[in-house]
């Protein structure tokens, strides 16, 4: 059990490569009118859970990730990763953005989805419901989790996305 634990332990960060797709992220915009952007993260973890599964070990998390670049602000989140036996995983998690993203502040879920192996994931993610000034944002977009710690992680973002107003 220790061995598994500290494995769930060293794949918490990458709990901040998740991303689930909700239906409603589906953006409406003309390509014209989306903007690009492309960032950095940081981001600690803390593990709520750990389950095992057949050969899988399950962990459940939370996570801080500090945002910079075109998305600037903080996401608090909370994830599942699967991890299989042969080192492979996926991932899932959703949380809330607070900051601000060209010129305007507010809130935005973020959500997403990543697979790896090792100490690297690569996912997809969507941001939608925002309030305050991300109140008709809607973002999607890609991003790279590297493992740099027991609990934290570096990664980089590349996003579009449109305002509707």
């Amino acid at each position: 059990m220790r061995r598994v634990a500290k494995r769930a332990f060293a794949a918490l960060p990458l709990l901040a490569a998740l991303l689930v797709f909700p239906a409603t992220a589906n953006a409406s915009a003309s390509s014209s009118d989306r903007a690009s952007g492309s960032g950095s993260f940081t981001a600690t973890g803390e593990v709520i859970s750990v389950k095992q599964v057949g050969g899988d070990t399950i962990v459940t998390a939370t996570e801080v990730q500090l945002l910079t670049g075109t998305l600037t602000g903080v996401r608090r989140a909370v994830g599942v990763e699967i991890i299989h036996a042969d080192g492979t995983f996926e991932a899932t998690d959703s949380g809330t953005f607070t900051g601000s993203i060209a010129g305007r502040t507010g809130t935005l879920t973020i959500s997403g989805a990543s697979s790896g192996v090792g100490n690297v994931a690569d996912g997809r993610l969507v941001g939608f419901r925002g309030t305050g000034g991300l109140e008709d944002l809607h973002l999607r977009g890609t991003f790279r989790t590297v493992l740099t710690g027991a609990t934290t992680a570096d990664g980089t973002y590349s996003i579009q996305y449109h305002f509707d107003s």
